[in-house]
């Protein structure tokens, strides 16, 4: 049965690979959550409504038409808590680690669809990689739902606490956003410090990549703590400069976005205005961590200064780091192409970081996504704006990028649009969960066309 199924699939580039893999665990989501036993006696939701919660949970984006809270029991969130799973690892490693555990050799197409839909750069030794992943991820989703369940089991009791606090780690981890606790995301726990601080945490682990994690803990294995000062410099230097640029831009991105929230919001009575300086702080970094694609609220963004829904935004579009649950252009794709710019404007003939000149292939690649980014973005927001023109566009462009970067906040904006403008929405997450340079391969025949890839005498054209 395996051998038969795989060789269809073998005809199919990666692309095409990743984006049938995701749309067919949306479509088999949405029909177990159509299903009466997976609902509330209550619920009204329709299989519409159903689908679209399918895409936003595989897509980890944590958008909906219908509450969570009103529409599904238990059985029905355990469903969703399973595709926000394998959407954060994606269904080919799930069935590539499956192959290799039965002893079954995984088609080379198979092994190029996984690498790519983790953004690993390599096939070495993939057998061994997927088994950390799931290892590493299975651990830290452990330790997050230890730490959650020290409050909701003394809240909630325990069988309904440990389900939450499985549930809630599952979610912060993948990126998410999603939560079984009421209809205002996080509002109610927005000066719990073991409740944001934890969420926090999974969120950065989980946008932070694979790669970075076993270059990181690969230091650390070696790290000499009998000197630990020159160790730390030496594991600092060692560390791969895609290591460091991840690392680098999202500490410099939560940094900034929280200087910036407090700047605005310090007074705000409708946000942070109220709270101590300890919860203003809390707050602040909560939101600038969960704008890198998690989705959790524990602010009204309806009450924020349109400036900080505009920052927001920004935070959005650069999104978490490649290779791991995060969505959005990734940081580090950000950083090459304004180091590309840089380098333009100071006239220098490379891109250098860290020592190291950046291939000239990659930065072409960097700024081909980021235009995509940008025309997909303006595509989607202005066919809702056709759609729903009487909503104000700050809300429709910070809907479109919530979906598009597979964050999942809201402006309380989705459940009243049009049913057009939710599906340009489902398809906004769906594109941006597999990335708008997989999107387009997807639909490009398999074999490549050379015929129109020659090169004519070279001409110049006036620029600027």
């Amino acid at each position: 049965m395996l051998s038969y199924v795989a060789n269809p699939v073998s005809q199919l580039s990666s692309a095409k690979i990743i984006a049938l893999s995701f749309a067919l665990v949306i479509f088999v989501g949405s029909l177990l959550l159509n299903l009466p036993i997976s609902q509330v006696a209550t619920s009204d939701a329709t299989y519409f409504d159903h689908l679209f919660i399918a895409v936003s949970a595989v897509c980890v984006t944590g958008l909906w038409v219908e509450s969570i809270y009103d529409t599904y029991n238990l059985f029905g969130q355990i469903i969703m808590m399973i595709l926000i799973q394998i959407g954060g690892l994606g269904l080919m490693t799930f069935i590539s680690v499956i192959y290799f555990k039965v002893g079954h050799n995984v088609r080379l197409s198979a092994q190029v669809a996984v690498t790519g839909a983790l953004n690993s750069s390599s096939l070495d030794n993939i057998s061994n990689w997927l088994g950390k992943i799931f290892k590493y991820t299975f651990i830290i989703e452990g330790i997050g739902a230890l730490l959650f369940s020290t409050f909701f089991i003394p809240e909630l009791g325990f069988a309904k606490g440990a389900f939450i606090s499985i549930f809630m780690a599952v979610s912060a981890f993948c990126n998410a956003g999603f939560d079984p606790l009421g209809n205002v995301s996080m509002i109610g726990y927005q000066t719990v410090p073991i409740i944001n601080w934890t969420i926090i945490s999974l969120i950065i682990l989980g946008g932070i990549g694979f790669s970075v994690w076993f270059d990181v803990t690969t230091q650390i294995k070696k790290f000499d703590w009998s000197r630990p000062k020159i160790a730390f410099k030496a594991a600092i230097r060692k560390l791969r400069p895609h290591t460091k640029l991840a690392i680098g831009m999202t500490i410099l991105i939560i940094i900034i976005g929280t200087i910036l929230f407090l700047a605005f919001e310090w007074q705000n009575e409708g946000t942070i205005g109220n709270m101590t300086i300890g919860n203003k702080i809390m707050t602040a970094v909560f939101q600038t961590v969960t704008m890198r694609t998690a989705g959790f609220a524990t602010i009204d963004y309806t009450l924020t200064h349109p400036i900080s829904n505009l920052i927001f935004i920004v935070t959005m579009f650069i999104g978490g780091s490649p290779g791991g649950t995060a969505g959005g252009l990734k940081t580090t794709t950000f950083a090459l192409v304004i180091m590309l710019a840089i380098s333009e404007i100071r006239q220098k003939d490379h891109v250098n970081f860290v020592k190291h000149s950046i291939p000239a292939q990659l930065l072409r690649q960097a700024f081909v996504i980021f235009l995509l980014y940008i025309a997909l973005l303006i595509i989607g927001s202005g066919l809702i704006l056709i759609f729903d023109p009487h909503v104000d566009y700050l809300y429709i462009l910070f809907e479109s990028i919530s979906a598009f970067a597979t964050v999942g906040v809201t402006a309380n904006l989705t459940p009243t649009l049009t049913m057009a403008s939710q599906i340009v929405i489902m398809a906004l997450m769906f594109i941006g969960r597999i990335g708008p340079m997989t999107m387009f391969l997807s639909l490009l025949p398999n074999k490549k066309d050379k015929t129109h890839d020659i090169q004519y005498t070279t001409t110049n054209i006036l620029i600027g």
